[in-house]
């Protein structure tokens, strides 16, 4: 396992679960997730940080031949987050190997908050926390939406990246307005400008349409490449419709707001409105998919699983296609179990979704897990 400095923090993603998942060194790993609060000048996380550390290193006998080497694996941690030194990211992930020298260490970085801060001792890497940032932190797109403007975002982790900068270009014909004729009785005649103007309003309209439902199909384009879930578009919600009715069903384009942030220069603002309304499709799509798995568990024909024996039962025989389980239980307990469903997930190469919120409430009515099964 290839070790990573503080200078050398790494961003997460699905390839990392998979280096990680075999990695079982002799004397085992502890795991760490770091909760950092920049706001708060008392650095209150490093005082909960080397405590849980310590009672790790207390748990461990004296007179047990591992203890050394846990006791150095601890400093290395404490190392990691030198005093008076600002760390990187919001929340920091560490995978340490337990070894009194020469131990792999590998650490990562998101900009993404979680609960508690955690220190796991096991003889593997704990990844289910690291699951459920990637899952909540999974890639959007974003679009600001104007008129003649569009802008496109991709937000991953608690971060924000330009992606692309669309502009109409109008070719119109330059109007010569015709003048009236004169006329001694006015009602009689009628002038040209009056329905020139409208006729030039309806032509740049028509073109300023057409602008937003071609961007509907680069966006799409994008989304594809990019894996991304769905898109959140700002902008006037007829302007967003059109975009949509351009990616035509390619890729989900929710309007998010009606704000108009084309070129809003406060980019921690645009962060603020993208992160509440990632927050608010993830939860609805997790209550989405429970309600889904526990209708068709019910349902004679359905492939569904629902509670610990009957997931376990199907994990085994490898007929998972899609696990969930709930992710807000901080009994130590249940988050081995979770951890256990969740290796044998992979290693089927299931998909996973940790829930919260609502969907959370009602998974735990049936045990805590469920599934969607293949067959």
């Amino acid at each position: 396992m290839e070790a990573s400095g503080d200078g050398h923090l790494r961003i997460p993603d699905e390839r990392t679960i998979d280096g990680l998942l075999d990695w079982q060194p002799e004397l085992g790993v502890l795991s760490v997730y770091v909760t950092i609060d920049p706001a708060d000048r008392g650095e209150g996380w490093r005082v909960a940080l080397r405590d849980r550390l310590d009672a790790v290193l207390g748990a461990e006998d004296d007179k047990h031949r591992r203890r050394p080497a846990l006791a150095a694996t601890v400093q290395r941690i404490k190392d990691h987050f030198p005093n008076e030194v600002p760390p990187s990211g919001r929340c920091q992930i560490g995978f340490c190997e337990v070894a009194q020298k020469g131990g792999a260490d590998v650490w990562m970085a998101v900009q993404l908050a979680r609960g508690e801060i955690e220190v796991c001792d096991r003889d593997r890497p704990y990844l289910t926390p690291l699951l459920e940032l990637l899952d909540d932190g999974a890639p959007v797109g974003v679009l600001a939406v104007s008129a003649e403007r569009v802008r496109l975002y991709e937000w991953a982790l608690g971060n924000i990246t330009d992606v692309q900068d669309w502009e109409a270009t109008l070719f119109i014909p330059e109007w010569r307005e015709r003048k009236a004729q004169s006329s001694p009785d006015p009602a009689r005649v009628h002038g040209a400008s009056s329905s020139g103007h409208d006729q030039f309003d309806q032509r740049l309209d028509a073109n300023r349409e057409r602008f937003l439902e071609q961007i509907g199909g680069l966006v799409a384009r994008e989304a594809d490449g990019r894996r991304w879930r769905r898109v959140l578009a700002f902008g006037d919600a007829n302007q967003v419709e059109k975009v949509r009715e351009g990616a035509r069903n390619q890729v989900e384009v929710e309007l998010a707001g009606t704000a108009d942030v084309i070129s809003e220069s406060d980019r921690g603002r645009l962060l603020e409105r993208v992160e509440s309304s990632v927050e608010r499709t993830n939860r609805e799509r997790e209550l989405a998919l429970v309600k889904a798995t526990i209708d068709a568990a019910m349902s004679s024909a359905g492939r569904g699983a629902i509670g610990l024996s009957e997931t376990e039962r199907s994990l085994t025989r490898g007929r998972v296609r899609h696990l969930m389980f709930d992710a807000e239980s901080s009994a130590e307990d249940v988050r081995e179990m979770e951890d256990d469903l969740v290796e044998a997930a992979l290693r089927t190469s299931a998909e996973v979704t940790p829930v919260e919120g609502e969907a959370a409430e009602i998974l735990r009515e049936h045990g805590g897990v469920a599934a969607l099964l293949r067959y």
